[in-house]
C-alpha cells in the first residue's frame, strides 16, 4: 500500500466500553476514522463493511474469543493488520495468535506513547 492509498481507519473490537473509549481517544488524537464493535460477531461485520487499515482486537471476550475473530479476519484478508490487545496474555495465547498471523501485541494497560509507537510500526513511511 503506498502512502497515497493510506487511509487512517481503525477498528476496535473489545467487549469493554472503557477500553474502546481509551483506544478511540488515542486514535482520534492521531486523526483516525474509528469503527468499533463490542463483540466478535459485530467486529467481523464491521471489518467486512469498512476494511480498516488497522484493527485492535481484545483476546478475551464472551461468545467468540479474539483468537477466533483473528482467524476469521485473516481468512477475509490475509494482509489485515491486527494488533491483539489484552491484560491477560499467556504463552499459549501468544503462540496461538502468532500461528494465526497476528501482527503485534499490546498488553493492557499501555501508555499513549506505547500505543503511538505501535501505530507507527504499521503506517507507511
Amino acid at each position: 500500500m503506498s502512502s497515497t492509498e493510506f487511509k487512517k481507519t481503525a477498528l476496535i473490537i473489545d467487549d469493554s466500553e472503557i477500553n474502546r473509549d481509551i483506544i478511540s481517544t488515542y486514535l482520534e488524537d492521531e486523526d483516525y476514522e474509528i469503527f468499533s464493535a463490542s463483540n466478535g460477531l459485530e467486529g467481523i461485520e464491521e471489518y467486512k463493511a469498512n476494511k480498516p487499515f488497522i484493527t485492535f482486537l481484545d483476546i478475551v471476550m464472551p461468545k467468540m474469543t479474539g483468537l477466533v475473530v483473528l482467524e476469521k479476519i485473516k481468512a477475509i484478508d490475509p494482509k489485515a493488520i491486527v494488533v491483539m490487545v489484552s491484560s491477560y496474555v499467556s504463552r499459549q495465547n501468544i503462540q496461538e495468535a502468532k500461528d494465526l498471523n497476528a501482527n503485534w501485541f499490546l498488553i493492557k494497560p499501555f501508555s499513549r506513547q506505547k500505543f503511538s509507537e505501535t501505530l507507527r510500526k504499521f503506517e507507511p513511511k
